[in-house]
């Protein structure tokens, strides 16, 4: 959600008519993870226009199921995928596509930009293309029938999702990726299209126009360090058990480790409630002093990256995995200590910061020396020091990433610029 915010304030930044097409607020209630501060971060000329969403697969309440739901939930299952193979999704093409229709019969689209996941999102753009010939834009920051942890075919991607991620990209002028592996790898399975590929990176956000850049402060050399991690925590892709084995030996190699702790903030999966493993992780966890103090709102991140020391930046390891956290760590200026494998593409966000301690592998040993070089940056750092760490930082803000995008999207309208103008002549 933030890169779809993100992408709708550039180009509404920069003087476009922006139409955002989204689900109903109530929608985004139903597993209990919605964080309302983020709809302050829209701009206020951005224009929403709810599109009902319902979805079986996400409906709790069984006293809303119907016979078949409740008596054959795999046949049912099956009838909702027939409108577009997405499973808890395909059932929003035909409401996607009659809402993109009905904007462009009112408001003439000049461009669409679809950003996925889903991959249902790419429909209003695909509709309005083959229909009336509009520019689109496939924003895809993340993949549907490449496993983005491998490289290799998904092995869920089905005969159907692969035909239609074939007609997306043949219809799609431009196709945004958030790193250069997740694009060479869809060059490769679709040369024709390689010459409208282009990396359009993440970045991290102003809240409320505040960067998280962490002020400096002395720090009582007689105080314990707090390390920190804000993000996801979902089983199978948070580095659960290096980083705890990690933080294990690292205890016992360093007396600084020792009294330290480390503090994970952030939703738990999809559904923000620990499943029987994670539950069990998290137990296991407390009794090592790496503690769970729950989510943080978007407005509230500045003021949770204030409460650290240093940062641990845990990852899903593949060579296709950025995570939008990276360029938020990066802008606080504490120092991150990288808990993936070397050769992710996180890696190249980080690599010439001032203020890095990567692990050379996941093993145990090498993420205990990481932690411990990342405590010495921390009991090291300088006012000096930390203000060339957030001035590096600076550079990742996602306006600033995404002003490229928004320029070369302008070019498949004749590079036109656009200045003050009368809403009539706004583009859209």
């Amino acid at each position: 959600m933030y890169r779809a915010i993100g992408v709708a304030n550039a180009f509404a930044a920069q003087d476009w008519d922006v139409t955002v097409l989204a689900a109903d607020e109530a929608v985004f209630g139903v597993e209990g993870t919605v964080d309302l501060s983020l709809s302050g971060q829209v701009s206020p000329g951005v224009r929403v226009v709810r599109v009902p969403f319902t979805s079986g697969v996400y409906a709790r309440d069984i006293t809303q199921w119907g016979w078949m739901h409740a008596r054959h939930p795999e046949l049912w299952g099956v009838g909702h995928g027939l409108p577009f193979p997405e499973t808890g999704f395909g059932d929003w093409r035909p409401k996607l596509a009659g809402a993109a229709e009905g904007v462009h019969r009112d408001r003439p689209v000049d461009l669409t930009i679809g950003t996925a996941s889903p991959s249902v999102d790419f429909i209003p753009g695909w509709q309005l293309k083959r229909r009336h010939g509009v520019p689109t834009i496939m924003d895809y920051r993340d993949a549907w029938t490449i496993d983005v942890f491998t490289g290799q075919r998904n092995p869920r991607a089905t005969k159907r999702s692969e035909r239609w991620e074939r007609r997306f990209v043949d219809a799609a002028d431009q196709i945004w990726f958030v790193n250069e592996p997740i694009r060479s790898w869809h060059a490769a399975k679709y040369p024709m299209a390689a010459s409208r590929m282009r990396v359009v990176p993440n970045g991290f956000d102003l809240a409320d126009g505040v960067s998280p850049a962490v002020p400096f402060t002395p720090r009582d050399a007689d105080r314990s360090l707090t390390f920190g991690y804000i993000g996801t925590i979902n089983v199978g892709q948070f580095p659960a058990e290096p980083l705890l084995e990690g933080w294990r030996r690292a205890r016992t190699r360093s007396p600084e480790l020792a009294r330290a702790r480390l503090v994970l903030r952030g939703h738990l999966g999809r559904s923000g409630v620990a499943g029987e493993t994670l539950d069990s992780y998290l137990r296991r966890a407390a009794q090592e002093g790496i503690v769970y103090e729950g989510p943080v709102a978007k407005a509230d991140v500045a003021e949770a990256y204030a409460q650290f020391d240093a940062l641990v930046l845990a990852l899903a390891s593949g060579p296709g995995v950025t995570s939008g956290k990276v360029f938020e760590f990066a802008a606080t200026g504490l120092p991150v200590v990288s808990v993936h494998e070397p050769a992710s593409a996180a890696t190249t966000i980080m690599q010439d910061s001032p203020a890095w301690a990567p692990a050379a592998s996941m093993s145990a040993d090498d993420v205990a020396s990481a932690l411990i070089a990342g405590a010495a940056l921390a009991r090291q750092q300088t006012a000096a020091a930390r203000s060339a760490a957030v001035e590096w930082g600076a550079q990742w803000e996602r306006g600033r990433q995404l002003e490229a995008g928004v320029e070369g999207a302008a070019e498949l309208l004749g590079g036109q610029r656009r200045g003050p103008r009368s809403q009539k002549e706004r583009k859209q």
